[in-house]
């Protein structure tokens, strides 16, 4: 995707740029709210041109701008203040088609997982087996299904989650650990039943 046509949108010269990065750093909402007003629409526009999707791409972009607030004393812009944010939005979109691909391939690795047999040899109950896997994971605890889902579905990294949340990589392994061991547990007793309940799996 190039950046090229959506610079000439805006137009925001050097020193004006230099002057609202101090701005910003030094806590101004004045200058937020310019910056805001300036690329908000191109930005937006931008990201769609990734997602295809209006909502999606907003959020993209208003998560940007919180994440230039709240970051503001560290800022560091190597580049134009305009690089800066639409190289920020195009990372953040493939971030999110990647992860994206990740959930669906773990989807995907899941469904092949139950459903290694020949189906045409023997009749899976997919509705129940999806409901048993689904049940499983609203079972945890909330912060342990938080973390689960955020490694398994949208395929972040321990030490990402980590940071997302707060936490030490060391409290994600443990409640990983334990999400995985309540999940065999729950659907060893799932197909248990489905065995002695005369079902064919």
């Amino acid at each position: 995707m190039e950046l090229g046509n959506f610079y000439l949108i805006d137009k925001m010269d050097s020193a004006r740029e230099k002057n609202m990065v101090e701005l910003l750093k030094s806590g101004d909402t004045q200058s937020l709210k310019s910056l805001f007003d300036t690329y908000y629409p191109s930005l937006c526009s931008f990201a769609l041109q990734f997602l295809n999707d209006h909502a999606q791409a907003e959020e993209v972009v208003q998560d940007l701008f919180v994440r230039l607030w709240e970051n503001r004393s560290h800022l560091e812009i190597k580049t134009s203040l305009k690089s800066y944010l639409f190289r920020s939005v195009r990372n953040q979109c493939l971030n999110l088609i990647q992860h994206e691909k990740v959930r669906q391939m773990h989807a995907e690795k899941i469904r092949e997982a139950l459903f290694a047999e020949d189906v045409s040899d023997h009749f899976f109950l997919e509705g129940e087996i999806a409901a048993g896997i689904q049940s499983a994971i609203e079972e945890m605890p909330e912060k342990r299904r938080e973390i689960f889902r955020l490694n398994r579905e949208e395929g972040l990294k321990y030490k990402e989650i980590a940071e997302k949340l707060n936490i030490s990589v060391k409290t994600v392994e443990t409640h990983m650990g334990l999400a995985l061991k309540s999940l065999r547990d729950k659907l060893r007793h799932f197909f248990l039943f489905l065995f002695f309940s005369g079902k064919k799996i």
